[in-house]
């Protein structure tokens, strides 16, 4: 507020001044307030212009892939991993693969690194049927398309899978068997099973193995077989021990039957071991004589890497394709040189 001063006698001139500098002022006051408003509505078409510009630069640059598998320490997931860069490559996609180290918190961790860090696809082996849905829908909130392998978890809006069916890698392992006991064994064998009953992939597994092998002889034991390979080679020792006449051992996973196949070689057991999961250890045993695994049903980890990434480009980018949803099992026996070494010539692309 300015005050009104008498305009004449001695104060009229400072009155003057007064006038003038509130002229001043306001004129400066409009000249700001409207410096202001051009400054608003550039900063507004900059600020749009340059989100249009990022979208744009989002949209030509090439997809990301963020992928969650359990580890390294099997070669199914070395080739699992080889097959995601192999799709990447021929995509042109990036891909960055991340362990969860068999963890739910290490899981959401490495996910939410994914999204935070803005890739446009999340390929991951859920480790949890129940738990891992909250780690995935974080993924879906950030407009990610999801792929699981492997596992699936149990909500059927996230549909994207690609993988082995485990009730076919038991069946084939079960023909297997059958094959072998009709063939070598007259059709009557005592059979010993190393399950996981208490994993995901387990029960399945071993149903259709026995389904396959039933009427051919008598399961004289069970034991659970879950972790790592020496978890497997103390199982196969402790059912060889109590049942020494046992011509068939059934492994049910990868870390299983390799841990059979060490102790078995090392002991000299004449049984012969029939599993699901190959690796560079058992396929390089059964490239030699008297291999002490007869076949293996494998989930071809490398088609499933593959698969997985090419599904979630293809959704990504809204093209047609062809769905490649389960991924049939490749069965190696002892002495298939050719199968074997197709199988090592993959895992050292990794």
């Amino acid at each position: 507020m300015y005050m009104q001063l008498d305009k004449t006698g001695p104060d009229e001139e400072h009155g003057a001044r007064i006038n003038r500098v509130r002229s001043k002022s306001l004129k400066w006051r409009s000249v700001v307030a409207s410096a202001a408003a051009v400054a608003l509505v550039l900063t507004g078409c900059t600020s749009k212009a340059s989100d249009e510009q990022g979208a744009g630069e989002e949209q030509d640059g090439p997809l990301k892939v963020g992928a969650v598998i359990y580890a390294r320490d099997l070669e199914y997931w070395q080739l699992v991993e080889a097959g995601m860069n192999a799709a990447a490559d021929e995509l042109d996609v990036d891909v960055s693969v991340d362990v969860s180290n068999r963890q739910l918190q290490t899981e959401a961790q490495v996910v939410n690194t994914i999204t935070a860090r803005g890739d446009d696809i999340l390929v991951i082996a859920p480790l949890d049927t129940t738990a891992s849905v909250s780690t995935l829908e974080q993924a879906r909130q950030k407009s990610m398309t999801v792929v699981q392998i492997d596992n699936r978890v149990d909500d059927d809006s996230f549909e994207n899978f690609v993988g082995a069916d485990q009730a076919e890698m038991g069946r084939a392992s079960g023909e297997s068997a059958a094959k072998y006991i009709e063939d070598s064994l007259d059709g009557d064998a005592k059979i010993a099973l190393l399950t996981g009953d208490t994993e995901p992939n387990g029960p399945p597994r071993k149903k259709a193995f026995l389904a396959e092998t039933d009427g051919l002889g008598e399961i004289m034991t069970s034991t659970e077989a879950v972790g790592s390979p020496e978890a497997g080679s103390k199982a196969f020792d402790t059912l060889m021990q109590s049942h020494p006449d046992v011509d068939v051992v059934w492994a049910w996973n990868g870390a299983a039957l390799q841990g059979a196949a060490t102790a078995a070689k090392q002991s000299g057991s004449t049984a012969k071991i029939i599993g699901i999961d190959m690796s560079k250890q058992v396929a390089e045993m059964m490239q030699g004589e008297k291999s002490p695994v007869e076949s293996v049903a494998d989930q071809h980890a490398y088609d499933i890497g593959y698969e997985a990434v090419k599904m979630g480009v293809s959704e990504a980018k809204g093209e047609s394709y062809e769905k490649v949803e389960s991924v049939p099992p490749a069965v190696f026996s002892a002495g298939d040189e050719s199968g074997l070494q197709k199988y090592l010539d993959e895992l050292a692309g990794q």
